[in-house]
């Protein structure tokens, strides 16, 4: 073992059709000593990120006085996960206020939160276009096009998901011309 090491994991699990349910923990150790061992709970609506309840709690902490950190969580809920939200939490968690490690496993959570929308979606509805489309739906809201290589302007993926937005376009003109 090293002279520091952090763990963050998460999971994150289907809470009802509507939205997810992730959980969030920070480790840290120093010369095999727990530091940190903290703990974070949301709830997360699938189709907007809406934050529906956001809790933690501190199992292990080096000063009683960590814990009055906790209290800058509530401003967070009923804040959706969508661009900016990493700022926020720097600015309400990461404040003189908050706990700068809180804020690092929130803001975690934020970037698991889509990953885990997706997941969703994708056994839900399989690889199904369907799915497919909540996905590259949720891509385009959070702005993540553009933002990576896979996800680059004239990438494969993003010329798959123009046409695709083309198709759908087109496809309700019909139907509102026709119909």
């Amino acid at each position: 073992m090293g002279i520091f090491r952090r763990e963050i994991y998460f999971d994150v699990d289907e809470c009802d059709g509507d939205r997810i349910f992730i959980t969030g923990t920070l480790r840290d150790t120093r010369l095999e000593e727990p530091i940190h061992f903290i703990v974070v709970r949301a709830v997360v609506g699938m189709a907007d990120g809406l934050i529906h309840s956001l809790e933690a709690e501190m199992q292990h902490i080096p000063h009683e006085d960590c814990h009055h950190a906790l209290l800058t969580l509530s401003r967070l809920v009923g804040e959706r996960i969508v661009p900016g939200f990493t700022q926020k939490v720097r600015d309400i968690v990461g404040s003189p206020a908050g706990c700068s490690h809180l804020a690092a496993l929130v803001t975690d959570l934020g970037h698991v939160s889509v990953q885990g929308r997706g997941a969703v979606a994708m056994e839900k509805f399989g690889n199904s276009r369907e799915a497919l489309s909540l996905v590259r739906k949720h891509a385009k809201e959070l702005e993540i096009m553009g933002n990576c290589y896979t996800w680059r302007e004239d990438g494969p993926l993003m010329k798959q998901v123009r046409a695709e937005t083309e198709r759908a376009a087109e496809g309700s003109d019909g139907e509102s011309r026709g119909g």
